[in-house]
């Protein structure tokens, strides 16, 4: 991208998948690049030349995303694991600095995941199986012009745990779907949803799990991502109109052994976004991009 020329890396879906201890996420294999670190292993809380964690902007098709962890740190943009299927990825787009004003104001980095279409010849899945999960996709036509693709994943380390004794286990799920459909020669529509459910269980059978379990502070999660996007073509250009939402909910809790609350909070983010950009070609060599946002903001916090 001519408005990405300094400090920016491509990795395409097989570079990510390929990656030696990646486990397929696209924030594993941004952490390899130059200028970027993680605060420790078996975190994807990144630091971008000496920025912090809260300091990265996420982008999924060109929605703001909080954060795309699992067990996300509120108020940052880490976790141990990405809840994005890298089947779904056609590539993404790394910049360490240099970044144009139409990402805000993040100081450190900025990363860009671009999602693929659905195949339109006819209807497929899979099922995967892997180490902490598994998981279904399905994709296929909608009618001629459009596609869809569609994915639900679940974690399986809570029934491992448990069988071994352990006295709590993090557990999640994640579901993603987009459809793409052409309404016209010169315009294109895409609707885009994904979710994530993380949880903390606790298993309080005895009372050396509970004395144990009292030094844990639980963790409940949900995100919710949507977007409906409109994309139009003219003689010398494009524009493309978004309207965004994404909603965080956080619930900590943690209890003594006898089971009594000591500590609780709640927490409801919500920013719902509405924005156009447009590029037009001026020449053959000179081009000008514009924009305008507008975004609606709200917390509910209590403890």
């Amino acid at each position: 991208n001519t408005d990405l020329p300094l400090s920016t890396s491509y990795q395409s879906n097989e570079e990510i998948r390929r990656l030696p201890g990646g486990f397929e996420d696209v924030i594993r294999a941004v952490s390899i690049l130059p200028g970027v670190a993680r605060v420790q292993a078996g975190r994807n809380d990144l630091i971008v030349r000496g920025g912090a964690p809260s300091e990265n902007l996420y982008l999924i098709d060109n929605i703001e995303v909080p954060n795309i962890n699992h067990f996300g740190t509120q108020g940052a943009s880490g976790g141990p694991l990405s809840y994005v299927n890298l089947d779904f990825v056609e590539g993404t787009t790394f910049s360490a600095g240099g970044f144009g004003v139409q990402y805000g104001d993040r100081l450190s980095s900025v990363l860009s995941l671009d999602l693929r279409e659905g195949r339109k010849d006819r209807t497929g899945g899979k099922a995967t199986i892997s180490a902490t999960q598994f998981g279904l996709n399905l994709e296929g036509g909608l009618s001629e012009n459009g596609s869809f693709l569609l994915s639900a994943r679940r974690s399986y380390l809570d029934l491992i745990f448990k069988a071994a004794g352990f006295s709590f286990v993090p557990e999640y799920w994640d579901f993603f779907g987009k459809g793409s459909i052409s309404i016209g020669p010169k315009d294109y529509l895409t609707i885009l949803g994904i979710g994530a459910i993380d949880r903390t269980r606790f298993f309080n059978t005895n009372a050396e799990q509970r004395y144990d379990n009292l030094r844990i502070l639980g963790s409940n999660q949900n995100q919710v991502v949507s977007g409906l996007h409109w994309r139009h073509l003219f003689n010398s250009g494009f524009l493309t109109v978004g309207l965004n939402n994404a909603f965080v909910q956080f619930d900590y809790a943690q209890s003594d052994s006898n089971l009594q609350s000591v500590f609780a909070s709640h927490s409801r983010e919500n920013e719902t976004s509405l924005r156009g950009d447009a590029l037009v070609q001026l020449s053959k060599s000179v081009e000008l991009s514009f924009g305008l946002q507008g975004k609606l903001v709200g917390l509910n916090s209590s403890v």
